[in-house]
């Protein structure tokens, strides 16, 4: 089985991943407490830096030990946080894993445009897994819509999330699998 310690950082042509230790934590703090965020990522809302700092040790120790990966999305031209991106829940074989992805609200849309195959195609070509999902609320619609562009089929996925307004919403599961890009470049790693 992969090191996962030893994968960063990965790079795009505008974007860097990278530990969450190396971008300000106050930063990160600021995403955690996204209420859309944590909503659409069906997470708990960080109340204060404390808890961020707890989530970052956290997500530090399933790298250390091999069971998820995780980055803070960095410019690479001005080192600004932008968001995050995961790849966790990995399945016994490891063939497939899920997908999360948050972003600041002022990110642009292009960073995860950019970052999606990136990763799906680090995932596929580097880790060897099969199949990619992530889980999103059917009201996600721009994320829904970015992921269908990458190819990603989207299924129901029997359950809901309650929104910050209060609103339950039904769930879906896309998924992308690694025949589906074997041949798209911008995929390859």
């Amino acid at each position: 089985m992969a090191k996962f310690e030893k994968y960063h950082p990965l790079l795009s042509v505008h974007y860097q991943l990278d530990w969450l230790t190396l971008f300000k934590l106050k930063d990160v703090a600021r995403l955690r407490a996204d209420k859309t965020q944590a909503a659409l990522s069906g997470r708990e809302r960080d109340q204060s830096v404390e808890d961020t700092a707890r989530y970052v040790n956290h997500t530090m120790r399933l790298v250390m030990s091999d069971q998820a990966l995780l980055y803070g999305i960095g410019d690479r031209e001005t080192n600004e946080f932008l968001g995050s991106i995961c790849l966790w829940r990995f399945d016994q074989g490891m063939t497939e894993a899920q997908m999360r992805f948050e972003q600041l609200p002022e990110a642009a849309p292009e960073v995860m445009q950019e970052i999606i195959p990136r990763v799906a195609g680090f995932a596929f070509f580097e880790l060897g897994l099969k199949k990619l999902y992530t889980v999103l609320p059917e009201t996600a619609e721009s994320a829904v819509d970015l992921l269908a562009g990458f190819g990603f089929a989207s299924a129901p996925a029997h359950h809901t999330r309650t929104m910050p307004n209060g609103e339950k919403v039904p769930l879906l599961k896309l998924t992308l699998t690694r025949g589906q890009v074997a041949d798209e470049p911008a995929f390859h790693f």
